[in-house]
């Protein structure tokens, strides 16, 4: 009896030890786990974090570093459309969007003769496209555009002509876009491109081999300060496009846009 007395309260404290120490080891394994998942959310954000900042890197490398078409400027921003025609003469630099309606109407009456003053080596012109629109409108006509009319120069075709092309096909209502169609088969066959230029053309148009270097022209002309199309600067300023009250005067305006101070 005086065994079973004695046990008793020994048995009790023992067994009230025993379930402190149960709790208090349950207690540092939920904090041990508690600290393991989060180090592990840390770990997962910091890959994440990591992981986005280097694909974002990785992308922007892949754009500045694109492909580049022929003749393009020494700061791949824009297209000489005469190189080593105007050695020393006023630089003419034309920014639009393959969307402006105002560009289309500029190069559908005067584009002929911004061609032409070029040609005969009056001034060098520098063709500088954007597709700014594209966002304003939600497509991406601007931008397919923009890689296709490279794509004809790269393939050997004339880009002023199928730029010229793409603007007396522009659509009268603005935002409807162009087809991948009549950019990628009716506008080169309208040219007379065939045959492995066609198929080369047609390549560089599927991959979108020169969209890199239409997202950067565009955003080295919103760079430069220009925040509508068309723009025409001459020697770096804004050339006023109202003075002329012809078209065939685009030349003489450049002319005395140059010589001005």
């Amino acid at each position: 009896m005086s065994s079973k007395n004695q046990a008793g309260p020994t048995s009790a404290t023992n067994r009230r030890a025993q379930m402190r120490a149960e709790a208090e080891a349950a207690a540092q394994r939920a904090r041990t786990r508690k600290i393991v998942i989060t180090a592990l959310s840390v770990v997962v954000v910091a890959v994440l974090v990591i992981g986005g900042l280097v694909l974002a890197q990785s992308r922007g490398k892949q754009s500045a570093n694109g492909i580049l078409p022929p003749n393009t400027t020494s700061a791949g921003n824009g297209i000489i459309v005469n190189p080593g025609k105007a050695e020393g003469k006023p630089v003419v630099e034309l920014f639009f969007d393959y969307q402006c309606p105002g560009c289309g109407s500029l190069e559908r009456s005067a584009g002929q003769y911004i061609l032409g003053g070029a040609q005969k080596g009056d001034y060098q012109l520098i063709y500088r496209p954007m597709i700014f629109l594209d966002t304003n409108l939600r497509n991406d006509a601007s931008l397919r555009a923009a890689n296709a009319a490279a794509c004809y120069a790269q393939a050997g075709g004339d880009y002023p002509a199928y730029h010229q092309l793409v603007f007396n096909n522009q659509p009268a209502k603005e935002g409807q876009g162009y087809t991948d169609d009549l950019l990628r088969n009716q506008l080169p066959s309208q040219l007379g491109m065939n045959g492995d230029q066609l198929t080369q053309f047609q390549k560089c148009f599927d991959a979108g081999t020169f969209k890199g270097f239409a997202q950067q022209t565009n955003t080295a002309a919103a760079k430069d300060g220009i925040t509508s199309t068309p723009t025409v600067r001459v020697n770096g300023k804004n050339l006023d496009l109202s003075t002329m009250t012809a078209p065939d005067q685009f030349p003489d305006a450049v002319a005395k846009a140059a010589a001005a101070k």
